[in-house]
């Protein structure tokens, strides 16, 4: 993987996620693994999730998905995962509904795309 092929993902902000990482790549690529690896998981959760309408426990994953994001540089992720828990934080049942499948689009891809460059 290389940074250069990380900075080319859209809604990556490798700059950012290098100075997160003290510009050290290898734990920089290390991270970004543990972090898709967390996507990974997570997803299938997220879905369990909003099946049965437990909107306190995608809060919490969204919460940690956003925490993840900003550490990587993965700035729309973190953006669509603040959204979410903000509409958990909040009850608005009807953003979380109406944004959930693009959330979980959104990670899906970039998840992808990041395992792709692994």
């Amino acid at each position: 993987m290389s940074i250069e092929a990380l900075s080319s993902i859209n809604g990556m902000d490798t700059k950012q996620g290098l100075n997160n990482c003290m510009d050290d790549e290898d734990l920089y690529k290390s991270i970004i693994g543990m972090f898709v690896e967390q996507l990974i998981s997570d997803i299938p959760k997220l879905t369990q999730e909003y099946e049965v309408e437990n909107w306190i426990e995608i809060g919490k994953i969204a919460h940690s998905i956003k925490g993840a994001s900003a550490s990587v540089g993965a700035f729309e992720a973190q953006k669509a995962a603040a959204g979410i828990e903000h509409a958990v934080k909040n009850n608005n049942i009807s953003t979380i509904t109406e944004n959930f499948q693009a959330f979980i689009s959104l990670i899906s891809s970039t998840s992808e795309a990041l395992k792709q460059n692994l």
